[in-house]
């Protein structure tokens, strides 16, 4: 019987896990490694069929003992109406609603501070414009593009988008914001040598055009941004650095002005011609670094990430850019065309994924909690019909029976609550390494939870407390 009745919940369950693994690829951005697979296969079906095999024997089989062990005259006396169910079957059932309350409670807690750790990750300042950018990537052949082509080549490109209609800015960089990682070691002049114990720290790196830093909107914080004349020749080398760089190598003086290099005596020297403000290259939730943006003459590489920042739909550009590309080259291919805004979602689409699933696992487990609470009281109300219908009969009235069943289910509710909440807590201090500028003990979110349980599980108590409260002492007595 147990059996049946696990696989009968098993069956839909594979349905709707089908059904819900479809929809969260859907939501899912199309640019995902290759080694990331969802899908219903051999092993998941044998997981499942594993677990309603375990579901049914655990929960079988304590009363499957039972009833094999029964004495045979204990039952017809209980069959005959002047007894309710045992001790252990109460506790039994009373254990099972506990957990569930538990459970939802600590699964709705945890999905509240994952919607507020989403929050707060979109209130946080990128350091660069999403509204109204274009991006897409060019990589020229270096068998068809010398040193010099290639320069020409992006300067020109880029005069040409500058000149469609409802572009106000366009720059390129080897690599966008949330679109990679170059890093390089770098010598700063004048700084002391290394501790035996420091190590000198990995510098993100850009190559970008004069005006690369309009386009995407960072904030130029002192100095000036590239020329064209700058990188022209070893004299002219010149470097932009961020905050955070200038903060950890030259701490409350003025960066502009000072000189870096790649590591070794033979490397010539970049100044610094400007500082910007940080910009979150890798993702909204990851710690800013030390930056660096070299003029694209300095070390001018094939493969650039191009940006538009347009009065219009960024994306009514895509067709122009192509015929541009192709009139220029018709064997380049544009690749990555995407918008800004696309991509800062994209980069949040893991910790939107794990909301949704901890919401949807609250759901379910609200929805068991809630059904549970109301399956043990009614169960019990109908397993002491003869009890209350007596009581009334020698002058209980309907609301103490009410005060008493409810006081049955306020009781569980509040045991679920109490390991709930102290469950909650420690799940939120598990995965606190993981919230971004969220409290994992934040007392709104408990509060709020707490309440929204407490209540609905009430309500489910209410409803048989209701009926019990309701009956008719005489026909309940003729019914036992």
């Amino acid at each position: 019987e147990s059996l049946v009745l696990a696989t009968a919940g098993a069956l839909p369950g594979l349905a709707l896990g089908y059904a819900g693994t479809t929809a969260m690829m859907a939501m899912m951005p199309d640019l995902l490694p290759s080694w990331i697979t969802f899908g219903i296969d051999y092993r998941v079906v044998l997981f499942t069929l594993s677990l309603t095999m375990g579901a049914a024997l655990v929960f079988g089989l304590m009363p499957a003992l039972q009833a094999s062990t029964s004495n045979v005259q204990g039952v017809l006396h209980a069959s005959s109406g002047r007894s309710t169910e045992t001790a252990l079957k109460r506790r039994s059932l009373s254990v099972l609603v506990v957990g569930e309350i538990a459970l939802a409670l600590v699964l709705l807690i945890v999905t509240g501070l994952s919607v507020l750790d989403v929050r707060a990750l979109l209130n946080v300042d990128p350091g660069f414009t999403t509204q109204n950018v274009l991006t897409y990537r060019l990589g020229l052949p270096t068998e068809r593009y010398d040193r010099d082509q290639r320069i020409a080549f992006f300067a020109e490109h880029l005069e040409e988008i500058r000149a469609l209609p409802g572009v106000e800015a366009a720059g390129a960089a080897t690599a966008r914001p949330l679109g990679g990682h170059w890093g390089n070691f770098f010598e700063i002049e004048g700084a002391p040598p290394l501790g035996p114990d420091e190590q000198n720290p990995v510098i993100l790196n850009r190559l970008v055009s004069p005006g690369y830093l309009d386009a995407i909107g960072v904030t130029l914080l002192a100095g000036r941004d590239f020329t064209e004349s700058d990188g022209r020749s070893e004299g002219s080398l010149a470097v932009i650095v961020n905050e955070t760089f200038a903060r950890r190598f030259w701490p409350g003086e003025d960066a502009v002005g000072r000189r870096i290099r790649y590591p070794g005596e033979d490397n010539p020297w970049a100044t610094v011609v400007g500082v910007v403000h940080d910009t979150k290259h890798y993702g909204l939730d990851t710690p800013m670094r030390p930056g660096v943006f070299q003029p694209h003459r300095q070390n001018a590489v094939g493969g650039m990430a191009i940006v538009v920042r347009s009065s219009v739909d960024p994306l009514s550009l895509a067709n122009s850019v192509r015929r541009l590309v192709q009139a220029r080259d018709p064997e380049l291919p544009v690749d990555d065309v995407t918008t800004m805004s696309e991509a800062l979602d994209e980069s949040l689409w893991a910790r939107r994924a794990a909301s949704w699933l901890a919401a949807i696992f609250s759901a379910v487990a609200l929805l068991m909690a809630v059904g549970g609470i109301y399956g043990v009281i009614s169960y019990g109300v109908s397993q002491r019909t003869h009890e209350i219908s007596i009581r009334m009969a020698l002058g209980a009235r309907g609301g103490q029976v009410l005060r008493q069943v409810m006081r049955q289910g306020s009781l569980l509710v509040s045991a679920g609550v109490v390991l709930g909440l102290g469950g909650a807590y420690a799940a939120a201090r598990a995965i606190s390494p993981v919230l971004f500028g969220v409290d994992p003990g934040d007392l709104r979110v408990y509060g709020v939870v707490t309440l929204i349980l407490g209540g609905v599980t009430l309500l489910a108590n209410f409803l048989p407390a209701r009926r019990a409260a309701g009956l008719d002492p005489m026909s309940g007595l003729r019914g036992e």
